[in-house]
């Protein structure tokens, strides 16, 4: 695991970098540095590691557009066709409620931040190809968010061990 990581002129760290996969904090500045040289700008880290809690906070805010877009990309998955029939039975979905449901799943790591592979890049301001292109070449898949709502790149480290997080 990484220590935490400082703010710099080419990374600018709104959350904690505690608990990211080994790794993953050197590619990405890596990516940063280059990102900075070419632009002046720095990549803005939003979000890193999770606990299950947190995670599920925000998927009981997503709407099932967003839960299906963000979580259906290889099949669909029973903890979010209940998270979804939760929403429809009840009107709500609390986090207490999607926390419940997701401790209690059968399969699947739902995403890579709860085991520390993965941070969000705020996007006001970055040119997102160039971005994309870096951190790409540095080991990360990268996934555009925007176009669901969420208004990051996702980007997940290729070398970080897929871990499933219960709680």
């Amino acid at each position: 695991m990484s220590g935490t990581a400082q703010t710099s002129d080419v990374l600018v760290w709104n959350c904690s970098s505690e608990g990211l996969a080994s790794g993953l904090v050197t590619a990405l500045s890596g990516a940063a540095t280059a990102y900075h040289e070419q632009t002046g700008r720095p990549l803005r880290i939003t979000s890193g590691r999770r606990t299950l809690y947190h995670q599920a906070t925000l998927m009981a805010d997503f709407t099932q557009a967003q839960l299906e877009g963000m979580y259906c990309r290889n099949g669909y998955p029973s903890y979010i066709r209940e998270l979804v029939a939760h929403r429809k039975a009840h009107g709500t979905l609390t986090p207490a409620d999607a926390y419940r449901i997701l401790s209690r799943r059968t399969e699947g790591y739902i995403s890579s931040h709860l085991y520390g592979g993965a941070v969000d890049i705020g996007t006001n301001g970055l040119n997102v190809p160039l971005a994309k292109e870096l951190l790409t070449a540095r080991g990360f898949r990268v996934l555009d968010e925007r176009s669901l709502g969420v208004y990051c790149l996702h980007a997940t480290y290729r070398h970080a061990p897929v871990r499933i997080v219960r709680q």
